[in-house]
């Protein structure tokens, strides 16, 4: 009896010492992959995303109304997400995607017109593509779909609004068919 308990203990340990040696293979954020192709970010960092998801969400409600004097400000809130973003991320995919949001944001701030302004909200839109493509659970998370429109023109936009295209320049004239994808 004493030797099953004493060989029993010994395999626990023996387990828990391979389990914690090796690398997590669980998909969430933060999770640890041999090569960069895949983004990922920290837990810190995470509350940052948030931020700038919630920043972007503004920006493309007043993108669809036509408010170009209110997406400054907001593009500022985007920088400063960002920002604080890339300081809390170590280097690899997670501080590169931040890095291309940042840009976006200052483009957008600094956009004097409509065409530049849509051009900057495509670069933020391009940086977050990838992260969501690649966790899908993070789009449902965030209530969020991603829209495509027949020009190419793709964007996110909360899944519980009707969907308008960004990138019309006309506001009477709608995208006649945008496609979802709702994971």
């Amino acid at each position: 009896m004493l030797k099953s308990t004493y060989l029993r203990n010994i395999c626990l340990s023996f387990v828990f010492l391979l389990l914690s040696s090796s690398p997590a293979i669980f998909a969430h954020e933060g999770h640890n992959h041999e090569n960069d192709t895949v983004i990922t970010i920290g837990k810190r960092t995470y509350i940052h995303f948030q931020s700038v998801l919630l920043g972007y969400q503004y920006i493309y409600s007043y993108m669809v109304k036509g408010g170009a004097s209110e997406v400054s400000g907001l593009a500022q809130n985007v920088i400063d997400a960002a920002t604080q973003g890339i300081q809390t991320e170590q280097d690899g995919s997670g501080q590169h995607m931040m890095q291309h949001i940042l840009e976006g944001a200052e483009s957008l701030k600094k956009a004097k017109n409509m065409s530049e302004r849509q051009e900057a909200f495509a670069t933020i839109s391009n940086a977050l593509f990838p992260f969501f493509e690649q966790w899908p659970n993070q789009l449902m998370r965030s209530r969020l779909k991603i829209c495509r429109c027949k020009s190419g023109h793709q964007w996110l936009q909360p899944e519980n609004c009707p969907t308008a295209c960004p990138y019309t320049l006309k506001k009477t004239s709608n995208c006649l068919v945008i496609e979802e994808t709702v994971y």
